[in-house]
């Protein structure tokens, strides 16, 4: 041994261990296409998961922590005009199958 110790620090995300998802599709922002699209919890404003929309805007988060109307995802245009971003609030996850 060396003197030294080591901690190790076990981060526990919410979504581990969660059982629910959100599905949900991007078709506010004028064109259906892919968009970066990101998960947030509503009472921190922490940014939990970031993924990509498929080409007809559809996206899911799966295997996260129930919280009733616990969660906003925020969808982002890169296109031409990356001012733009839809908004999905008060969300609640739904049981996956």
């Amino acid at each position: 041994m060396s003197g030294r110790a080591t901690i190790l620090t076990l981060r526990r995300d919410m979504e581990d261990g969660g059982s629910y998802r959100i599905t949900g599709t991007v078709d506010e922002l004028g064109v259906v296409g892919t968009y970066r699209v990101r998960l947030f919890d509503r009472v921190s404003g922490r940014c939990i998961r970031e993924t990509w929309s498929n080409t007809a805007g559809a996206y899911a988060f799966n295997n996260i922590a129930y919280r009733y109307q616990g969660y906003f995802v925020v969808a982002f245009d890169h296109g031409d005009n990356p001012l733009n971003a839809a908004i999905a609030d008060l969300i609640t996850p739904e049981l996956m199958p």
